[in-house]
């Protein structure tokens, strides 16, 4: 008996997990209005490099990886660049301002929506971050924390394409 509910146990892992880390292979078309009032789509970016950051206000990982966004952003916003970052927990969006102060963030910032959440595949853990090509396909999606030195690889990687 317990080898057997062991056995259900493990197939609903793998289900949920492949439910969970799904996600689109083209980008979605999705907008937003950024914390400085303006109006975002994400195809006004194509022929960029685009990295969109889900983030929670009460998440310590996000917060260390927002500030290096922000430093990746400025050191590569002039090769073609755009990082776009979405809180995904409403109660905390009192905070948003301080946050985008203390980090330093000079990119589109703004409030991720349920239908965001979703064009992206269901957004469950915070951090996730996506990186899209200049063609508008979705080539990496990082669950949890990716570090300065990946993310820095990655960006190099595809603004060479």
């Amino acid at each position: 008996m317990k080898r057997y509910i062991g056995g259900w146990l493990i197939l609903a892992l793998i289900f949920l997990v492949g439910m969970g880390f799904s996600y689109p292979k083209k980008a979605p078309e999705i907008h937003f209005t950024g914390l400085d009032g303006k109006d975002y789509q994400l195809s006004d970016f194509r022929g960029k490099v685009v990295i969109v950051n889900f983030f929670a206000s009460h998440c310590p990982p996000c917060m260390v990886e927002l500030k290096e966004l922000a430093k990746l952003y400025k050191k590569y916003e002039d090769k073609g660049l755009v990082v776009i970052s979405l809180m995904v927990d409403e109660e905390g969006s009192p905070l948003l301002p301080q946050i985008v102060k203390a980090k330093g963030i000079t990119y589109p910032v703004g409030l991720a929506s349920e239908e965001i959440m979703q064009a992206f595949g269901n957004v469950y853990i915070t951090p996730t971050t996506f990186i899209i090509d200049k063609e508008g396909q979705v080539v990496k999606r990082l669950v949890g924390y990716a570090g300065p030195k990946y993310l820095e690889k990655k960006i190099r990687e595809y603004l060479a394409e």
